[in-house]
C-alpha cells in the first residue's frame, strides 16, 4: 500500500480556522498555548511556520510577537518580528511589569547611579541603607 503524502501547505492550512480575524490553530498546542506542527521530522511553532509560508524567513536574532496576544493565532498580519527584549516588554507578566518600572516601591527613580541588580532583580541604592539598618535593629 502506497502512502499518500499531502503537500506541506495543504497539510498545514487544514489545521487552521481562518474564519475570524485571528487564524486559530486547531491541532496540537503545547502547554503554553502555542500551536505545534511537525515539519521535516521536527516539531515547530505553528505561527512561525505560517509566517515563513506566507511572508518569508524570520530575520536572524528576532522572534515573532503576537500583536493580538492570542498564542495559537497563525495570522501573519498579527505577527511582528521583534527582539526578545521587545517581545518580553510587551507582555503582561511579572518580568515585563518589573522591566517597565521606573521607580522603586518607595518612589525613588531607577537610574544607572541609583540602581543595581541582586538575584536578577533591580534594586534601589537609596533604599538599601534603610533596609540594612532595619535588619540590624
Amino acid at each position: 500500500m502506497k502512502r499518500v503524502v499531502m503537500p506541506i501547505g495543504d497539510r498545514f492550512w487544514s489545521k487552521v480556522d481562518a474564519t475570524g480575524v485571528c487564524w486559530l490553530w486547531t491541532a496540537h498546542r503545547d502547554p503554553n498555548g502555542y500551536g505545534r506542527f511537525r515539519l521535516d521530522g521536527a516539531i515547530r511553532p505553528a505561527h512561525r511556520v505560517a509566517y515563513e509560508l506566507l511572508v518569508g524567513p524570520i530575520p536572524e536574532g528576532l522572534t515573532l510577537d503576537h500583536l493580538c496576544r492570542i498564542r495559537h493565532c497563525v495570522n501573519p498580519d498579527h505577527l511582528e518580528p521583534v527582539s526578545r527584549r521587545v517581545n518580553t516588554l510587551r507582555e503582561i507578566g511579572v518580568s515585563a511589569l518589573r522591566a517597565r518600572q521606573t521607580h522603586c516601591q518607595h518612589g525613588h527613580e531607577f537610574t544607572p547611579e541609583n540602581s543595581y541588580t541582586w538575584r536578577r532583580q533591580r534594586r534601589c541604592r537609596t533604599c538599601r541603607p534603610n533596609y540594612l539598618q532595619s535588619k540590624v535593629s
